[in-house]
Order: structure tokens, then C-alpha cells, then sequence
């Protein structure tokens, strides 16, 4: 299952504007004491067009089918 953690604006440095959604597979950790017990797993990040991105640092992306950077706003 994922989960949406966090979204947010990006430009590229030709103006275009994004808007990026990163989720975050939820992983069931369930043990006989704690049965609905998840943990997080891996986050992937997609723009609303449904471009994936890369990580690049904390306000940098790549969105991978463009090969074009963005950052965030």
C-alpha cells in the first residue's frame, strides 16, 4: 500500500511550474502483540502530469522522462 507523505511546487529553470505528490510504501510490520503494526518503506515521487522524478538533494528533482530539473518552491 502507498501513502501520500508530502506534495509541493517545483520550477524548472526555464519557468516551467510542477507539482510533485511523493509516497511512501507502507509495510506491515504486524507482530501477535501488535497485529496492525507498519513501518515505512521506500518513497517514490510523481508530478501531477504522472512524470516520475529522481532525488536529487533536499529542494532538487529530476523528473526522469524529461531529464529536467526542478526545485522546489
Amino acid at each position: 500500500m502507498k501513502r501520500k507523505t508530502d506534495e509541493f511546487e517545483a520550477h524548472s529553470e526555464d519557468g516551467r511550474r510542477f507539482f510533485v505528490t511523493i509516497y511512501t510504501d507502507v509495510i506491515n510490520a504486524g507482530t501477535l502483540t501488535d497485529p496492525n503494526a507498519t513501518i515505512d518503506g521506500l518513497k517514490s515521487a510523481r508530478t501531477s502530469e504522472g512524470y516520475h522524478c529522481n532525488f536529487i538533494d533536499q529542494n532538487t528533482w529530476e523528473i526522469v522522462e524529461l531529464g529536467l530539473r526542478i526545485r522546489r518552491l
